[in-house]
């Protein structure tokens, strides 16, 4: 009897082994268990359209579909109502060349977070084997955002942003002309009496500074030129912003106009 329970638990144990079901012994007083971010295989892309400097229109197995690149932010340069903002147009040029000049060019997904809420697909991109994003980043021509799950590159393009805000590359010489929306652009450290003389000497070269904060000028959406009026050089959409913002942002004047 006692030869016939060791067979039976025996032939029990192997069949457990054998199907890989967890053994109800294991299942109590469990550690918590780290996930890991879970990325899809590559997949091979072509380039058909840039669009702004963290999206593009490539195209996978036949299908062209628009691409927002994951977990950074470029300066606007196409939004609706929104002018041109500092290091933008840059960091456009550059995410476009990169990919027009790239012999291989691969797409990877975070799963389980694919697209927008615009349908847009969110994905990783590499340009002969390189992460763009951390080239963007590198440069300082995009921020470190939009970062909603434990992903895949989070600490490499943390690492690279580190070392661009400390260069002050790109977008960090001047953070709050790249993202005039962002809460943490900012500088809330002066006291009462630098405000008290900042004021008063507001006050004296008050002549001086009207004439040049009240002059606005015209912006193009693609260009590097600013116009004093927006029919020059057959605008579409111009925006109209004040001069100083315009040269902060790298624009210069047109010859046509000035």
């Amino acid at each position: 009897m006692k030869k016939l329970k060791k067979t039976i638990v025996s032939l029990l144990l192997t069949l457990v082994m054998v199907s890989g079901i967890t053994p109800v012994s294991n299942l109590t007083g469990t550690q918590p268990i780290t996930v890991q971010a879970v990325v899809s295989k590559k997949q091979t892309a072509k380039f058909v359209r840039g669009v702004d400097g963290d999206t593009a229109k490539l195209s996978v197995a036949g299908k062209t579909y628009t691409f927002r690149f994951l977990a950074i932010d470029t300066p606007e340069t196409v939004k609706l109502g929104t002018p041109v903002a500092f290091m933008g147009k840059r960091a456009s040029d550059y995410t476009k060349s990169e990919l027009k000049k790239a012999k291989k060019i691969q797409i990877q997904y975070e799963k389980g977070n694919q697209t927008d809420k615009y349908g847009r697909k969110l994905a990783w991109i590499f340009v002969d084997g390189q992460l763009l994003q951390d080239k963007l980043v590198k440069k300082g021509y995009a921020r470190v955002y939009y970062v909603y799950g434990n992903y895949k590159y989070t600490a490499k393009l943390r690492a690279s942003e580190k070392v661009a805000k400390r260069k002050k590359l790109g977008v960090w010489k001047n953070y709050k002309a790249a993202f005039p929306d962002s809460k943490n652009s900012s500088n809330k450290s002066t006291t009462k009496k630098k405000t008290t003389k900042k004021v008063s000497t507001k006050k004296k070269s008050t002549k001086k500074s009207n004439t040049a904060s009240s002059s606005y000028v015209w912006i193009p959406r693609t260009g590097s030129k600013y116009h004093s009026r927006s029919s020059c050089s057959n605008m579409k959409n111009p925006s109209k912003v004040k001069r100083p913002d315009a040269i902060s942002r790298g624009y210069t004047p047109c010859s046509k106009c000035y």
